[in-house]
């Protein structure tokens, strides 16, 4: 009697065939035994469906990227544009940098115990964050879907734009504003109070491809760019889409003092709408671009300070974040049918931040919002200064970097990790 193994997981008894020892039945079992050995020894490759279901469970683009480095199937899967869709509707992009707004416009890289400083670290090699490549490259507008907003020139009422792509070096001229949109804006000059300009996500319905992977490749190189221009008592908002190439245009009219500013100069976005603090008064403007319509949304009644912001708080849900005395409050109503719900807003949790349980003292303030993150600055007395990134589907707390001054506003590039970054223009 003999055995044979097959890669240690099958152990089989047999007649040892011998000069004196054969027959059809003997040889017959020899070839499926063989048959079963072989089969075990190379099971079937994972169906490519299979494996995108396993990959979707990683917890992090960088666990993603490492399974990608395995193997070229691996790397086949995890390339397609349509299951990096899949993954980043599941995950946030990790955060691999914070832009220095104080100057510069050059990309800071995290700190080196980060979770992502490897990916922060090959981003900062890979890319040209001076932006050699694009002509009359100027000062830094915003940063959104691993895309940069440039100015390059000012050209009458409103500055020349390009959004261009530093990983992969490509950019995409802004066209000008039209005349008859333009016409209603006042000329830019000294003294102007208010034009802001930002990136913001595509429209879902902005591809017209008829073809899955055509729209697919459609949607992951669209975007839109929206101007704010605000005078007397106006609001007007011009949003451009990188997928119809036209400019659309709505002002809102304020009761308010003329001389004073009606706005705040920080927008969020949630629901696929976007939010500005009214001043001195209780509630957020609300813009949804899909109809291109403007309502108001109050605030919960009290004394919320100056430190607050309109996110999202899951699919039925608008969330209201307040930071005040060292803690994050938050605040739910019902989102419904692209509106708010006519319910009072309630209170959900109280979120300690970092400093309230051992005493030190923060002061915290909202410096940026972008890509389902708020970038948050703690000012120690004005000794140093802290970046955290907060984010708001976990509501978890991130140290990014320390800063050796303060600063008013910041952007943030949250991608991929280079190795599985899509162009996005």
């Amino acid at each position: 009697m003999g055995q044979l193994k097959a890669c240690g997981l099958v152990t089989v008894d047999v007649l040892r065939p011998g000069p004196f020892n054969t027959s059809d039945s003997d040889h017959r079992a020899m070839a499926s035994l063989s048959r079963i050995a072989a089969s075990t020894a190379t099971p079937p490759p994972l169906p490519d469906e299979l494996l995108e279901e396993i990959f979707l469970r990683l917890d992090a683009a960088a666990d993603l990227a490492r399974a990608s480095a395995s193997c070229t199937s691996f790397r086949r899967v995890v390339s397609r544009r349509r299951f990096l869709r899949r993954f980043r509707s599941l995950h946030p992009p990790p955060v691999l940098g914070l832009f220095d707004t104080r100057g510069s416009g050059q990309i800071i890289p995290l700190e080196p115990l980060h979770p992502s400083a490897a990916a922060s670290r090959a981003l900062a090699q890979a890319a040209d964050f001076t932006y050699s490549f694009v002509p009359g490259s100027g000062a830094l507008r915003d940063a959104r879907d691993g895309r940069v907003l440039l100015c390059t020139a000012v050209t009458g009422k409103f500055e020349d734009l390009v959004v261009c792509d530093p990983l992969h070096r490509r950019y995409a001229r802004i066209p000008p504003i039209p005349d008859d949109l333009a016409a209603s804006a006042p000329q830019r000059r000294k003294g102007m109070r208010d034009f802001r300009t930002f990136l913001a996500p595509a429209d879902e319905d902005d591809s017209d491809k008829e073809d899955e992977e055509s729209s697919i490749r459609a949607k992951c190189t669209s975007f839109r760019v929206i101007r704010t221009v605000e005078w007397e008592n106006k609001v007007m908002v011009l949003v451009f889409s990188s997928g119809s190439g036209r400019w659309r245009a709505i002002t809102y009219h304020s009761s308010s003092c003329p001389h004073r500013p009606i706005v705040g100069s920080q927008h969020y976005y949630a629901h696929g709408c976007f939010f500005w603090k009214v001043c001195r008064m209780d509630c957020y403007l609300m813009l949804d671009t899909r109809e291109m319509k403007f309502s108001t949304v109050d605030l919960p009644p009290g004394d919320h300070g100056t430190e607050h912001a309109i996110v999202e708080a899951g699919e039925e849900r608008l969330g209201f974040l307040v930071f005040d005395d060292g803690t994050m409050e938050l605040y739910c109503k019902i989102w419904q049918n692209n509106g708010v719900g006519a319910e009072e807003w309630q209170h959900d949790k109280t979120i300690p931040l970092p400093g309230h349980d051992d005493g030190t003292c923060y002061d915290w303030s909202i410096i940026g919002a972008a890509e389902g993150y708020l970038l948050l600055l703690a000012d120690h007395r004005h000794a140093y200064w802290l970046c955290f990134i907060l984010d708001l589907k976990t509501l978890l707390l991130e140290r990014l970097c320390a800063l050796n001054d303060g600063v008013y506003s910041g952007h943030i590039y949250a991608s991929f990790p280079p190795a599985l970054a899509q162009p996005s223009i």
